[in-house]
């Protein structure tokens, strides 16, 4: 069972804070931001399905520095900009695309959406556009059934797969995890 969702972290990428507009002032903030984050949420039991791009160091030595740091057991889609190709590690999966179903929602995951099905049932999870596109490639799209779970729209943090069918279950269009949560707490009010 996959607990949490998270894609483009880009561990070590300078260009990705101006890219993105992250809030962060330097590399290194932005590194133990996420990771903290990530320690914050995750469980050492709980499954990540991570939706690639992971770091931009390209040695398998970093980037198995980096899943070191990473509690929780990771389902490691792999992105364009993990060019390190390993076997499995303990606790550690990587493939080229997953498929699970949570509360009889079936998904799929890859990490660019240009990479999904042309016919696609379920949801399509997916990375790669961050937080360029947010008109095309919100955090929830029910038009194209897709949904992007870049760091940038999950607030910095891995979202609970639980959180994100219950976002789904509204049948709205959200830009971000903030949104998604006002629309839920008003929900909840009324």
């Amino acid at each position: 069972m996959v607990d949490y969702l998270v894609s483009d972290l880009h561990l070590d990428h300078r260009n990705i804070i101006e890219y993105c507009s992250r809030p962060f002032d330097s590399v290194a903030e932005m590194n133990d931001q996420l990771v903290s984050n990530w320690q914050a949420v995750v469980d050492p039991d709980d499954v990540v399905l991570f939706g690639g791009d992971l770091t931009v160091r390209e040695s398998a030595s970093a980037l198995l520095d980096w899943l070191e740091t990473l509690p929780g057991e990771i389902v490691f889609v792999l992105g364009n900009h993990d060019g390190v190709v390993l076997e499995d590690h303990e606790g550690v999966t990587f493939v080229e695309q997953y498929r699970f179903e949570y509360r009889d929602v079936p998904f799929r995951v890859v990490h660019d959406p240009a990479d999904g099905p042309s016919n696609q049932t379920g949801w399509l999870l997916h990375g790669h556009h961050h937080n360029n596109h947010p008109e095309q490639y919100p955090l929830v799209a029910h038009d194209t059934r897709r949904v992007n779970v870049s760091v940038e729209l999950l607030d910095y943090r891995p979202l609970a797969v639980d959180r994100l069918v219950d976002y789904l279950a509204c049948g709205e269009r959200f830009p971000d995890k903030a949104a998604a949560e006002r629309a839920l707490d008003a929900q909840d009010e009324a």
